[in-house]
């Protein structure tokens, strides 16, 4: 049988969007070809098939979708817009994104929210109208998450301005009740909300948590602060996309609706590792906990370093946050080990040292009693940890 070809029609590029179609690609012997502008199939182009992912709409990529199809060409859509009218689409569960940031939030007891984007288009309404709705339901008492939306505040301007944007989202950020939690679009967005927050000398995540969406590890591991982001499958859907496609192609039906992919939880990292204070003191008393984390230290050694007693530490802990000052220190060094077990290679008992547990056989009997698995066996669990 002769190869297929398939024209991959995407910008901006998405490495993880490549990854899942080329995996598919190699068990079906496809011929690849990728374009960036659409404007017509390449002169001569004789090709079997295309999946699009576009950015934004544009008329030009409408009547490159026309031609496909008067020329019998299956295709499919593999990001969040519309494109083409009733063109098969694999995307993103855009509502379970929302939900999923607005728990994050809520565990960790913001009373403040907001988000945050330079565009709005469908997929942004989508997600902030589900992380509005699930805000709701999971900090019942707790204020509106605001919407700060760049675009749409200076319609028909220059929205790609840094100065404009860094002024107005600084400016609204600062004024907006602490400790805040802002959930970004994308993880792009989220290193913006970042950047702000460093020009503005805000603390991150102390007064204001930044949590974003895909994972991307070059933008959220290459920061100060790194970011916590939504693990948007975009290599599943890339490999859904190609998988409909191959369907397509051989003459099977497309779906009535879009094919929506979970995903695949929260990797925490710093810009949200944190739980939501007012009080000034058990602010002080988290930053300390977290800088001396891998020290031997207990509460006595946190009320010297905040200046109070250690009986008013106690009280306040219990208090404000129904916890001992010993378990926050407990929660927090799980929190560390389980980003180092997936961060690093480190052994467990290089992590123990690391997060202040006395031995690896310590840590590994705690992590078991809170998680239901020993260190090892949960870190097989992560993507491309499994032996």
């Amino acid at each position: 049988m002769k190869p297929k070809c398939v024209l991959i029609l995407m910008s901006p590029a998405s490495q993880a969007r490549l990854n899942g179609i080329a995996r598919l690609a190699r068990e079906r012997e496809w011929t690849l070809m990728i374009e960036s502008e659409p404007s017509r199939p390449p002169a001569g182009w004789r090709g079997d098939g295309a999946l699009v992912a576009m950015k934004g709409d544009s008329p030009r990529l409408d009547r490159f979708v026309r031609e496909l199809r008067r020329a019998d060409i299956p295709a499919v859509n593999v990001s969040g817009q519309s494109v083409g009218p009733g063109l098969p689409t694999v995307c993103g569960d855009d509502d379970a994104i929302g939900r999923l940031a607005a728990g994050h939030f809520a565990e960790r007891r913001f009373k403040n929210a907001a988000w945050f984007s330079t565009r709005w288009g469908r997929v942004q309404q989508l997600r902030f109208a589900a992380f509005a709705a699930a805000w709701r339901s999971a900090a019942p008492g707790a204020a509106e998450p605001l919407r700060l939306v760049w675009s749409e505040r200076f319609r028909g301007r220059r929205t790609a301005e840094w100065s404009r944007l860094s002024r107005w989202l600084g400016d609204a950020i600062e004024a907006a009740p602490k400790p805040l939690g802002v959930f970004a679009y994308s993880d792009y967005d989220a290193s913006r909300v970042l950047s702000i927050c460093r020009e503005r000398a805000l603390d991150v995540p102390g007064e204001v948590a930044v949590l974003g969406v895909d994972n991307n590890p070059i933008i959220c591991e290459n920061q100060v602060v790194p970011i916590s982001s939504v693990n948007h499958d975009l290599e599943q859907i890339g490999y859904g996309g190609a998988a409909l496609l191959d369907r397509l192609m051989r003459g099977g039906s497309a779906p009535r609706r879009p094919v929506l992919v979970q995903p695949q939880g929260i990797t925490l990292r710093r810009s949200t590792d944190t739980v939501a204070v007012n009080h000034p003191v058990l602010r002080s008393a988290m930053a300390f906990i977290a800088e001396h984390l891998s020290e031997p230290i207990g509460a006595p050694q946190v009320a010297d370093g905040v200046g109070v007693s250690r009986l008013r530490l106690d009280r306040l802990f219990a208090k404000e946050l129904k916890t001992s000052v010993g378990g926050e220190i407990r929660r927090q060094r799980l929190v560390r080990a389980r980003l180092l077990l997936r961060g690093t290679d480190q052994t467990l008992a290089e992590i123990a040292s690391a997060c202040g547990f006395c031995n690896a056989a310590y840590l590994a009997n705690l992590f078991r009693r809170v998680f239901g698995l020993t260190p090892g066996a949960w870190r097989k669990t992560l993507p491309g940890k499994a032996l």
